[in-house]
């Protein structure tokens, strides 16, 4: 492959995980951003909390796309159901997961608002804080299909150590981009409107986060069940 070509399939790596991150919505890291920025010294518990989250999505990415995508790589000629295996055993997880949003959503037990034991624990020190937010990524990141086929595609393209890590740094700033927005409304806001742009940014939330994942969940669901059928198929 030429330098030219190399480059421009790193760039449409990037900008394609970058998009995946974004639709990759965290409703318990966006539920805790109007927590955080109620406490004293806001902007800086919300950083700690969001480090906590980039850390730990940068550390477990980088693990999966060098560890598991060569993997993959490794045995993908000799197992040609590897693949489209995993892409359709996402998509049918994706899809019940959508389905099970919408029956969450049609009981009324979907709720964006966080838990009085995560309000308890957004109050911990600052090291506790962080690790909080790593934990809240590791195990989303984990349970999130999308985030584990992504890394492992990446790690499918053997590209070197850096560029492995910038891939997995722009799946991570589009996972994080929403909270950064509500912080970043917050700060913009003249402050005496402060608290009134976090009741405005969790009406949105609550409006919004559920039926956006649960049409991320059943497109992406059925995208990566066709590209598994249509796999099988080669």
């Amino acid at each position: 492959m030429g330098r030219l070509a190399h480059t421009g399939m790193v760039f449409g790596l990037l900008f394609s995980l970058a998009l995946l991150g974004l639709v990759s919505i965290d409703p318990v890291g966006i539920a805790a951003m109007p927590v955080l920025l109620t406490q004293k010294r806001p902007f800086e518990r919300s950083f700690i909390f969001l480090g906590g989250g980039f850390s730990a999505l940068m550390l477990v990415g980088v693990l999966l796309a060098r560890g598991f995508g060569a993997v993959v790589l490794r045995f993908e000629n000799s197992h040609k159901w590897l693949v489209p295996g995993a892409e359709t055993l996402a998509g049918l997880v994706l899809l019940g997961i959508g389905a099970g949003l919408v029956w969450y959503v049609r009981t009324g037990r979907a709720s964006v608002e966080p838990s009085d034991s995560m309000v308890r624990r957004l109050r911990l020190g600052d090291g506790r804080l962080f690790m909080l937010g790593a934990v809240i990524v590791t195990v989303q990141s984990i349970a999130d299909v999308v985030f584990v086929i992504a890394m492992i595609h990446a790690g499918q393209l053997n590209l070197p150590v850096i560029e492995v890590i910038a891939a997995v740094g722009a799946y991570t700033i589009g996972a994080l981009a929403l909270q950064l927005a509500v912080v970043a409304a917050y700060r913009l806001a003249a402050p005496e409107r402060r608290a009134r742009t976090l009741d405005k940014v969790h009406s949105l939330l609550a409006g919004y986060s559920n039926q956006a994942l649960i049409g991320v969940s059943l497109m992406l669901g059925c995208g990566l069940l066709i590209a598994g059928l249509l796999g099988f198929g080669r």
